[in-house]
């Protein structure tokens, strides 16, 4: 077990050196195994980001409340609630890895986010970019907004600056960059989390084995 970690670390640096992003992991073999990695991957990798903010070596200090955006009577809890230099930034992540063929992996361009346009929580995320006192946030008590982080798969620098600059978006964050990040800085939380959500797969699947 401990092997398999120690592989994957291997693994996910070797492509990060040589700017090969996450997706190859899942690309790596069928599209069933493509979609598995992906689900699974997707469980928990909020709480990579939230073990990236959580490091002192991070930009970004994270509370333990999530954001409410209120309109109205309507409600809409975001992901994170992010603070940098005493100002405090709403964070919504979006991470679709294998969806239409891993087009909305990576960021390269504004329309992509039209994809998520459908959903009024992500409307009010936007709205907020634009203007930071047009929406009502309360995290726990009502709060003052700085502005927002969006935090996608995988980005070029071209596109981090496109969508920035289109939306007025404070800031793109990656899962690719964070495990970048949490690899070069050998965070134990993260070690931590990887070596536990291995185990619970093996626990699994030894336990469906009939030999």
């Amino acid at each position: 077990m401990r092997e398999s970690l120690d592989f994957f670390y291997s693994l996910v640096g070797h492509h990060i050196e040589h700017m090969i992003d996450l997706a190859a992991l899942f690309q790596d073999g069928s599209p069933e195994k493509g979609s598995f990695l992906s689900r699974v991957f997707g469980i928990f990798n909020e709480e990579i980001i939230r073990i990236w903010a959580r490091d002192k070596r991070s930009p970004y200090n994270i509370h333990e409340r999530r954001p409410t955006l209120y309109e109205g009577s309507r409600s809409y809890t975001l992901d994170f609630l992010f603070e940098k230099n005493g100002e405090l930034f709403v964070s919504e992540m979006k991470c679709e890895i294998q969806y239409q063929n891993y087009r909305y992996w990576c960021l390269t361009n504004p329309k992509q986010l039209e994809h998520h346009l459908s959903k009024r929580a992500f409307e009010l995320f936007l709205q907020l970019s634009r203007d930071s006192q047009s929406v009502h946030v309360k995290a726990g008590e009502t709060i003052e907004v700085k502005g927002t982080v969006l935090v996608w798969g995988a980005a070029t620098p071209a596109g981090i600056t496109a969508v920035r600059d289109h939306f007025g978006i404070s800031d793109v964050l990656t899962v690719v960059s964070c495990v970048r990040d949490l690899i070069e800085w050998n965070n134990l939380e993260y070690r931590t989390l990887l070596r536990e959500r291995e185990q619970w797969l093996s626990s699994l699947f030894n336990g469906l084995r009939i030999d």
